[in-house]
């Protein structure tokens, strides 16, 4: 009986892997990810000083959904990229409110 050594089964399956992982997947998930994102800007107002803006970020952040926040105490605002899949601007808006601040107009864009 023949004996495979260990080396020639480490080829074959480095081989198999390699040729079952192309990089095509890969671009199209980064793509999927990339048309998944939305970001809106919402104004927020009732915000004083920066104790208000990490409330309000931490608040949004714990949202599923919500991927990156950046909000300004001088613009009155919080910039949110989100997945619409998961999470609606009418939510975030709900959950400013809850907090006791007031969320206003909402203008979405393409970065």
């Amino acid at each position: 009986m023949k004996t495979i050594f260990p080396s020639s089964i480490l080829i074959l399956l480095l081989t198999f892997f390699l040729s079952c992982s192309g990089n095509s997947s890969k671009n199209n998930f980064s793509e999927y990810q990339k048309t998944e994102e939305k970001s809106v800007k919402i104004s927020i107002e009732g915000m004083s000083c920066m104790s208000c803006v990490a409330n309000v970020k931490n608040t949004l952040s714990n949202i599923d959904g919500v991927k990156e926040i950046q909000v300004s105490l001088q613009g009155k605002s919080a910039t949110v990229k989100y997945n619409p899949k998961k999470v609606t601007t009418e939510r975030m808006k709900k959950t400013i409110n809850k907090i006791g601040y007031k969320a206003g107009d909402t203008e979405e864009f393409k970065e």
